[in-house]
């Protein structure tokens, strides 16, 4: 199997680099977000200027695919470097929050940036938040802090969490501002279900984050073109059709995965340049609301639970099914798998979580003599779509389980 494998690697490739078009690659430039660049600036300038002034708290919203996360890692890199240029300690942190679910995860993140050999097992939330706050002032150091998709923050840790980690400034009037914050989220519906005072802190400063049009969408692409592949492998007319098909959503993340699955297809077929009908297959192959990264973050048994999801109801042909059902489906996947099965309320909290991505729709009904029932149905993503990248990812986690072991 090595001559498959070695033949396979001697095939040339339209790539110069693929890392590229991955999402977590933040370029030195964002075409069009150098409005949202400088705002940004203006709001957290005071961290070089008058380091510990106060405790700033800035909220970006927008749909997705349209910068926010890019144009926050960027901003924090180049703020970071400037500041310590100017002589001020500041440590930038991104917080993914589906990867980072809860306040202890999120502290725990700060932590291990801060403090790489620091014991944080056996500590609670506040002493945590202690620690933290006690380094930056033996150390004379600021922190700036993104948690983004700060509504999944909510819903899965509590008002409280957010509460306890925004007012922990507050606390040390007469000390400097050690802490600022940047909040990221889809949208602003989730402000009205929050307390007044911590909904008046995060509407008090607001960035909005249009979705991209074509235009702007082909500038992009062309920017990631030349960085990722070599020259000729895509032509103005593709990037420009790449371009047309996102504007519909204004997504850039789903143009460039559109681009990079279109150039998958081309090198299959052993062409030095991606052709209308390549694109046309990856289009095909994708779906505009499944987001790749937040497949990618979820657990191992949140993935084989939505993969028994949708072969159940394969199975069924029918819009929902019940969680007995799926319970089943999901024993016999995890037998495939050699994974010991989780337990009834785990699996509970995994379906919760799903449906708080969007991934799926779980309504309770009232059944007669039998109390109340689940049913469970995918929401606007096909089911060969879901099942066939759900797969690839069980499996790639797996395989790289398997090499850590060997």
């Amino acid at each position: 199997m090595s001559e498959v494998i070695e033949r396979a690697l001697a095939k040339p490739s339209i790539f110069k680099d693929e890392s590229k078009l991955s999402i977590d690659y933040v370029p030195e430039n964002l075409p069009h977000r150098e409005d949202e660049l400088e705002t940004l600036t203006s709001y957290f300038r005071f961290m070089i200027e008058k380091p510990g002034g106060l405790c700033q708290k800035v909220l970006i919203v927008g749909p997705v695919g349209t910068g926010k996360t890019a144009t926050s890692k960027l901003f924090g890199k180049v703020f970071s470097n400037l500041a310590e240029k100017k002589g001020v300690k500041l440590k930038y942190f991104h917080v993914n929050c589906h990867k980072d679910r809860t306040l202890y995860m999120v502290l725990k993140r700060v932590i291990k940036g801060l403090m790489p050999n620091f014991p944080e097992r056996g500590l609670s939330a506040q002493e945590m938040l202690q620690a933290i706050w006690d380094y930056l002032e033996s150390e004379d150091s600021y922190a700036l802090l993104t948690l983004d998709e700060l509504d999944y923050f909510i819903r899965t840790a509590g008002e409280t969490a957010l509460y306890d980690l925004i007012r922990m400034s507050d606390e040390l009037l007469n000390l400097p501002q050690r802490f600022s914050f940047i909040f990221i989220a889809r949208s602003q519906v989730f402000l009205p279900a929050l307390d007044k005072s911590t909904r008046s802190t995060l509407m008090h400063n607001i960035i909005r984050f249009k979705p991209y049009t074509a235009s702007q969408l082909k500038d992009i692409l062309k920017a990631r073109v030349e960085e990722a592949f070599f020259e000729g492998a895509i032509s103005d007319e593709i990037i420009s059709i790449i371009a047309d098909i996102a504007s519909e959503t204004g997504d850039a993340r789903y143009a460039l995965e559109l681009l990079w699955r279109a150039a998958k297809y081309a090198e299959v077929e052993e062409s030095r340049r991606v052709k209308l009908e390549h694109v046309r297959k990856a289009a095909s192959d994708m779906h505009p609301f499944m987001r790749v990264e937040v497949l990618e973050n979820l657990l191992l048994h949140e993935k084989i639970l939505l993969l028994a999801i949708a072969r159940t109801l394969k199975t069924a042909d029918t819009a929902y099914v019940t969680m007995g059902e799926i319970e089943e489906t999901y024993k016999l996947i995890c037998e495939e798998l050699n994974e010991r099965p989780r337990k009834h309320t785990q699996l509970w909290e995994y379906v919760q979580n799903l449906k708080n991505l969007g991934l799926i729709k779980a309504n309770v009904t009232n059944v007669k003599r039998k109390g109340r029932s689940t049913k469970i149905g995918l929401v606007e993503v096909p089911i060969e779509t879901i099942e066939k990248e759900v797969l690839a990812l069980i499996w790639r986690e797996k395989s790289g389980r398997a090499k850590q072991h060997t």
